[in-house]
């Protein structure tokens, strides 16, 4: 079984040049995960549709995958190992299905562009416990977070 998520926030990690991508379920559970800063930044832009003079790496690929005639279907973080998580988008391309090995931060970028779902398989979310969540959000401050509905 997988759960559909949405972006709820992506936060400047504390002390570091890191950002936090917010994942939620519809019923409110969250998996966080650790992005670079450019990565971040983009994932940023795409939820303020921010569009820069110049396309970014993701508006690029995006705008080949549409000029090839085929069209991001879906996003899956598929397997947490460690700390380190794995992705695949799913395309649609001359009548096939294609899964491309990505990184989770690369996904949701193309994800939020190209406005499709985000999922992540059962096991990635059951890997997660709220107590992460909740130790996470203390290293913050609230001008780092925001506004925060748990």
């Amino acid at each position: 079984m997988e759960k559909a998520l949405r972006v709820d926030a992506v936060l400047n990690a504390p002390n570091t040049d890191a950002h936090v991508v917010i994942l939620k379920t519809e019923d409110g559970l969250f998996l966080p995960i650790w992005v670079g800063a450019p990565e971040g930044s983009a994932i940023k832009f795409a939820m303020e549709s921010i569009s820069p003079p110049r396309p970014l790496t993701h508006d690029l690929l995006k705008n080949l995958i549409t000029t090839l005639r085929a069209r991001v279907e879906r996003v899956y973080i598929s397997a947490v190992k460690g700390s380190t998580y794995f992705a695949e988008v799913w395309l649609q391309a001359d009548g096939r299905r294609l899964k491309i090995d990505s990184r989770p931060s690369d996904a949701i970028a193309l994800a939020l562009r190209s406005q499709v779902p985000i999922y992540a398989a059962q096991e990635v979310m059951d890997s997660q416990r709220l107590e992460q969540l909740d130790a996470l959000l203390e290293q913050f401050k609230p001008k780092d977070v925001g506004h925060y509905d748990a």
